[in-house]
């Protein structure tokens, strides 16, 4: 007679293995700390990619990032002069209009550009991809969170934007 079922050692195997997963998963569930930095994070490289991507394909136009304190992202207005920018004046918000290529109000995170004394930052793309203006030489971005929890952005000489 064939018995159905698992045997006593099958059912320990999966019993620590169950446990194992709990006790390095349930961190997770239960503290928050340093998640919203790691989703902004992964907007942030989207959006200056899909900039980066744009100012490739239209040479006629300038199409650069703005670093804020509290936001990133395409400014509204557009330029043909990347020497300028297409900044506003001082005190006015380069974000007059939401897009999907900005992140504003973003909570209990801030942003900070290595290197830059004051902000807003500015981060341009040439056609082949690469950073003019203030990061010409390549940069890093910096979102810190309200709890301590801060997380890095780069922006290689060469254009590659990664986690760093």
């Amino acid at each position: 007679m064939k018995s159905i079922g698992f045997t006593l050692i099958e059912l320990i195997i999966i019993l620590v293995i169950i446990g194992i997963l709990a006790v390095s998963v349930s961190p997770v569930f239960f503290d928050n700390s340093g998640t919203q930095s790691q989703v902004l994070r992964q907007r942030a490289m989207s959006i200056l990619r899909s900039i980066q991507l744009q100012a490739m394909q239209d040479t006629n136009n300038c199409y650069i990032a703005v670093v804020e304190q509290n936001a990133l992202g395409e400014p509204t207005s557009k330029s043909t002069d990347c020497s300028t920018g297409s900044l506003p004046a001082a005190g006015e918000s380069p974000f007059t209009e939401e897009n999907n290529r900005q992140i504003r109000d973003s909570g209990n995170v801030t942003f900070s550009l290595v290197g830059v004394s004051s902000l807003p930052g500015v981060i341009g793309f040439d056609v082949l991809g690469r950073p003019t203006g203030q990061c010409s030489g390549g940069c890093t971005i910096t979102l810190a969170e309200n709890s301590g929890v801060s997380r890095n952005l780069c922006v290689n000489g060469e254009g590659y934007i990664n986690e760093c």
